[in-house]
């Protein structure tokens, strides 16, 4: 069953944000805890972020925003957004590097900190980001055809965790 764009949009986000809010809660607990018990919560979010976040940011770019650039008619008027999506590939890339590291069940003071300014900076960056784009969806929802709003909303369904 086909959904419409907004609806789609929508649900991605929502399971975005349900994630992505339990990670200051995830952040601080590798100050009070001991990494072993914290290990389960990042694996969880390690995958949320390969699973998840990571295909929402390449199904946008394949998709919604070649559109609204055409809307625009200016090629790079999506630049910022698309740099917003280095960076939280950057930090997906430098999380991994640093979770990978629990595995021996000690992290050092400096990588726990290390580790939980990605995760703020992943949180501020992905929730600033998610309204931005709920701006631009509401952009497109107006701005073009039924036809055209149906194949972007089946083109942006991705793999999403629940």
């Amino acid at each position: 069953m086909t959904h419409s764009l907004p609806q789609v949009a929508h649900e991605h986000h929502e399971r975005i944000v349900k994630h992505i809010d339990l990670v200051p809660a995830v952040a601080d607990r590798l100050l009070t805890e001991d990494p072993e018990d914290v290990r389960a919560s990042l694996a969880e979010l390690g995958s949320f972020i390969d699973g998840t976040l990571i295909p929402h940011v390449d199904a946008a770019e394949r998709t919604l925003y070649p559109e609204l650039e055409r809307m625009f008619q200016n090629r790079h008027s999506m630049a910022p957004m698309r740099r917003e999506h280095v960076e939280v590939r950057r930090l997906a890339g430098e999380y991994d590097k640093i979770a990978a590291r629990i595995v021996g069940g000690h992290l050092a003071l400096g990588e726990k900190l290390a580790l939980r300014r990605v995760l703020f900076q992943l949180y501020a960056l992905v929730k600033v980001h998610l309204a931005e784009e709920e701006a631009y969806l509401r952009i497109v929802e107006h701005g073009t055809s039924t036809e055209v709003a149906d194949v972007l909303a089946v083109a942006l369904e991705h793999p999403i965790a629940d």
